[in-house]
């Protein structure tokens, strides 16, 4: 019964090697998809950039922004005065950020109102040999802005109930029964 027991151990060791001498993928490179093939010549093969296949980024350029260093960024008008500071940006289901939303008039945020406006009409200047962002600046005057729709976030809309439901999160009516689920 042993012999049969260790014919069967090394049996299952000596299939299970090839799996084993294989050298798992390394960390910092993408996994490949399935529709490249891993003997494709090296002249068929895509140069490299900032970004990888299957899209994964690896570096940002000089030309790309990081929105931690956008937002609460002053933002300048034509005349060199300062308009407002950004408060957010809007992004859209396709990952582009569709809009800049700035800050202006008031003080101290008292009487100030939000207007967004396309991120392409922001022209970003970086401090020389420096990651900092030098300067934000629109070609919009802060007259312009003052005068501009104010923009609303979205809300979604309350669900109401007039079917004797009881709203999320509140004991039903009635009752004071526990969540079901829970013990007495």
């Amino acid at each position: 019964m042993l012999k049969t027991y260790l014919t069967a151990a090394a049996v299952a060791a000596a299939l299970a090697a090839p799996a084993f001498a294989q050298n798992p993928p390394s960390p910092s490179a993408p996994p490949t998809p399935p529709s490249q093939s891993q003997d494709k010549p090296a002249a068929d093969k895509p140069a490299a950039s900032s970004q990888q296949e299957p899209g994964f980024m690896q570096s940002q350029s000089a030309e790309e922004w990081r929105s931690s260093k956008l937002v609460g960024t002053s933002v300048y008008g034509p005349d060199e005065k300062s308009i407002g500071k950004i408060d957010d940006l809007i992004i859209d289901n396709d990952g582009s950020i569709k809009a800049v939303v700035v800050g202006v008039g008031g003080f101290l945020g008292v009487g100030q109102k939000d207007v967004a406006m396309p991120f392409k009409s922001i022209k970003v200047t970086r401090k020389q040999n420096s990651s900092s962002i030098d300067k934000v600046t629109v070609n919009y005057t802060k007259d312009q802005l003052n005068g501009a729709p104010n923009f609303a976030y979205y809300q979604a809309p309350s669900t109401s109930t007039t079917t004797g439901a009881s709203p999320a999160g509140s004991p039903p009516r009635g009752g004071t029964h526990p969540p079901a689920g829970m013990g007495k």
